[in-house]
């Protein structure tokens, strides 16, 4: 489990968004296998043993409205999912 606080805009307080990543036999043997480039994808196909990347749970807060776009943007791995959110999107992203 690892988790990412965000100060929260719809009230006072901070908010955590999470990533969990359970050691099935497949993540175990990716691992085993130094293939842990291929993790994130396995989180993604393990949702129904409640699995979840870290940025499906910073989208699921920006949905919300708790948290905001720009934080959300400087926080995810993936960028390029957060960029259309942004009132004034950089113009170059690719060194973020």
């Amino acid at each position: 489990m690892a988790q990412v606080l965000f100060k929260r805009i719809d009230k006072k307080g901070r908010c955590a968004a999470l990533e969990i990543l359970i050691a099935t036999s497949a993540v175990r043997n990716l691992i085993r296998e130094a293939k842990t480039f291929q993790i994130a994808s396995m989180i993604q196909t393990g949702r129904k043993y409640g699995m979840q990347l870290l940025d499906d749970a910073i989208f699921e807060l920006l949905n919300k409205g708790w948290i905001d776009p720009d934080e959300a943007y400087a926080k995810a791995n993936d960028k390029t999912r957060f960029r259309p959110m942004l009132k004034n999107p950089p113009s170059d992203f690719t060194d973020a």
